[in-house]
């Protein structure tokens, strides 16, 4: 089955969860693709911007890395992550000011064509 994640905050207990959530699925032999949009995608930059509001936010980023579970899940090769044209757009920004770890730059029309069938969730 195919699973998207969609992220719109760039809260790091919220991007560390997106991550959890994409390695439990790719774990379970689903394909995932995250689709990072609005504020989402500041966690996606080379240098990323991650909120530290909530008090597990901070936790979080003190004590382990926002994106390991990411890394985790594309390695096992069924997860790609890709950033919301229409966002990228917003705020100026080009594929070159994305990290290594983003595959592409797409609308969220193909996003949901690529999920066709299979299950969304959505993380704000």
């Amino acid at each position: 089955m195919k699973v998207g994640i969609i992220l719109g905050s760039n809260e790091a207990s919220k991007v560390t969860y997106a991550g959890i959530h994409s390695l439990i699925e790719t774990s379970l032999d689903n394909e995932v693709v995250l689709f990072a949009t609005m504020d989402g995608i500041k966690a996606f930059l080379k240098q990323p911007d991650l909120k530290r509001e909530e008090s597990s936010s901070k936790l979080i980023v003190e004590k382990e890395d926002p994106f390991q579970y990411i890394r985790k899940a594309k390695n096992s090769g069924k997860a790609k992550i890709v950033v919301c044209s229409y966002a990228t757009k917003l705020f100026n920004l080009n594929k070159d000011d994305y990290s290594d770890v983003v595959d592409d730059i797409e609308g969220v029309t193909s996003f949901e064509l690529e999920i066709g069938d299979g299950k969304i969730i959505t993380i704000w």
